[in-house]
């Protein structure tokens, strides 16, 4: 979508060369004909005894070309073509330059069939022809045949080694392989001929932004809103570079003008939600967010950050609505389903927690976290035996001296403790000690023992900067937001 829009783009500024063209010979000669100055110094030197008929304007290519300019504006390229069929001259209607236009506006209108008749017949009028051969280099591009575009783009690069539509290509090439020194270097070719080039401009900037020259980058997309005032990509990288700056309201600025310039823009929408929330403005974010999933239903990452934003207002019934529409959305979201048990586990909704979980162990069985937390579920559902067979399979695969199968054989057996806070007291990693201190709170916490499991999980969350996320389980059980026992 995002390409055959950019494609498109490209095809109507080069109607607007041709047409622009066109018109200001077009307007010169209509000035010239209405000039008040020569039509008084007409008057005092000529006087007629009778005028003489006036003689029927001949409706010429320029008068075409405005009409058509009309037409494509007010009526998109469908109409253009309509009009060109009805209402071209039979004196004009092989004219090279027209052909091409309407080739341009086929391509626009998507009818790629037509476009390269109509490129076949131009190329073999002109096989030189640079605006051809870039044309023929996009349609190949939209069709998706790669062998017959790049044999285009070097039949230009032959011709014209700085060819602004050719290095803007390639530089395309190199962009999405995210090969930015190089890429850079195409934009920068296309600029020495056309310095003013949006395209080329933008994939400068692009460049620059992800090899971290903010300085470079930022001359660059301010220079675009010099040509191009509003521009929405210049808008959106600013807001980038501001917010990458921790500037998030001079990013939350740029990205709104970038939003009022294309409201229906999910990137648009998507960035503006994001520093909004940054300045703790959650209701606009939520807004944000909420119009980009309007715009992209079936696509998962609005739903992440809505269901993120909900979480932090503790909303969680809706964080987890969210969060089971991005699993479905795309099933492979890790992060998805860890947030989804997490919260679950808040609710107290302990099949969904323990399916969420399961997945997350099938993805990643290196993290005892989850096994503990499957055998956790199974016992708070009421399906023991179910908690102890599944534990027992794992158990079989573990490091029987590990202290992550100590722990879990003590879910599974539900007994053996006396050894463990010794053993968890000597570990060196802060983030397992603090894990393993939680799973111990939390067997006290199932089978009896109150006091020892509020000594473990005050020893959790006295923790600094904890990279767990049995940290915030602990916190919401010593402050009573969830039973969790």
């Amino acid at each position: 979508m995002v390409t055959e829009l950019a494609v498109a783009a490209v095809f109507v500024a080069a109607v607007a060369v041709i047409l622009g063209m066109s018109l200001s010979s077009c307007a010169s000669a209509r000035a010239a004909d209405s000039d008040p100055g020569e039509k008084s110094l007409i008057e005092k030197t000529v006087q007629p005894e009778k005028a003489e008929p006036e003689k029927k304007k001949e409706y010429s290519k320029a008068d075409f070309i405005e009409d058509l300019q009309s037409v494509l504006n007010k009526s998109g390229p469908d109409a253009a073509l309509a009009f060109f069929d009805e209402r071209i001259p039979e004196s004009l209607s092989q004219d090279f330059d027209l052909l091409f236009l309407k080739a341009a506006v086929n391509v626009s209108a998507h009818n790629l069939d037509e476009a390269q008749r109509l490129c076949s017949e131009l190329s073999a009028r002109d096989p030189q022809n640079e605006d051809v051969i870039s044309l023929a280099a996009a349609i190949a591009k939209m069709r998706g045949d790669n062998s017959e575009r790049t044999k285009q783009i070097n039949a230009l690069l032959a011709k014209d080694k700085l060819n602004p539509a050719a290095n803007i290509e390639l530089g395309e090439d190199l962009f999405l392989k995210k090969n930015y020194k190089q890429a850079k270097l195409h934009y920068k070719k296309a600029l020495i001929r056309e310095p003013n080039n949006i395209d080329a401009l933008r994939g400068l900037g692009q460049c620059d932004y992800y090899l971290e020259n903010d300085d470079a980058a930022e001359a660059t997309f301010k220079k675009m809103l010099e040509i191009e005032p509003g521009n929405v990509q210049a808008l959106l990288y600013l807001g980038k570079l501001a917010y990458a700056n921790n500037e998030y309201k001079v990013a939350s600025d740029y990205a709104k003008q970038a939003l009022d310039n294309d409201p229906e823009s999910y990137e648009c929408n998507m960035d503006y939600g994001m520093y909004e929330r940054y300045l703790g403005h959650y209701q606009n974010a939520e807004a944000a967010w909420t119009k980009a999933i309007q715009i992209e239903s079936d696509y998962f990452l609005a739903y992440v950050y809505r269901a993120g934003l909900y979480d932090e207002q503790e909303l969680f019934s809706k964080a987890i609505e969210d969060y089971k529409k991005v699993i479905e959305l795309n099933p492979k979201y890790y992060y998805a389903y860890e947030s989804l048990g997490i919260l679950a586990l808040h609710e107290e909704k302990w099949t969904t927690a323990r399916e969420a979980f399961m997945k997350c162990f099938e993805s990643n069985k290196g993290n005892i976290s989850y096994p503990l937390m499957i055998t956790y579920c199974y016992y708070k559902e009421g399906k023991g035996e179910e908690a102890k067979n599944f534990s027992s399979q794992v158990l079989r695969k573990m490091d029987r001296n590990s202290i992550e199968y100590a722990m879990l054989r003590l879910f599974h057996d539900r007994a053996g403790e006396r050894p463990l806070p010794q053993r968890i007291s000597a570990m060196t990693n802060r983030n397992q000690q603090g894990k393993m201190y939680y799973y111990l709170a939390l067997f006290y916490d199932m089978f009896g023992g109150s006091e020892f499991a509020n000594e473990y999980y005050s020893k959790v969350i006295s923790m600094s900067s904890p990279m767990f996320f049995e940290y915030r389980l602990a916190e919401w059980r010593v402050k009573g937001k969830v039973p969790l026992k």
